[in-house]
């Protein structure tokens, strides 16, 4: 699998202080972080499993192995 897909999600934290608008802007940041993150994993699983169906056609082929 590769490392996008195994690599954690970096989200925002609250600071310590925080206002309500800090809060509120948080959300949102987190919100965008977390859709950008799983599209990441999904575009990197989506690959990994394209290269193995790819493999497995190529090799199923009686045409395309070295002879």
């Amino acid at each position: 699998m590769p490392a996008t897909a195994r690599a954690a999600c970096v989200l925002p934290r609250l600071l310590t202080n925080a206002t309500w608008a800090d809060l509120e802007a948080l959300v949102q940041a987190r919100g965008a972080a977390i859709l950008a993150c799983d599209a990441a994993r999904q575009l990197a699983v989506d690959v990994h499993d394209a290269e193995h169906a790819d493999e497995a056609a190529w090799l199923a082929d009686p045409q395309e192995k070295p002879r």
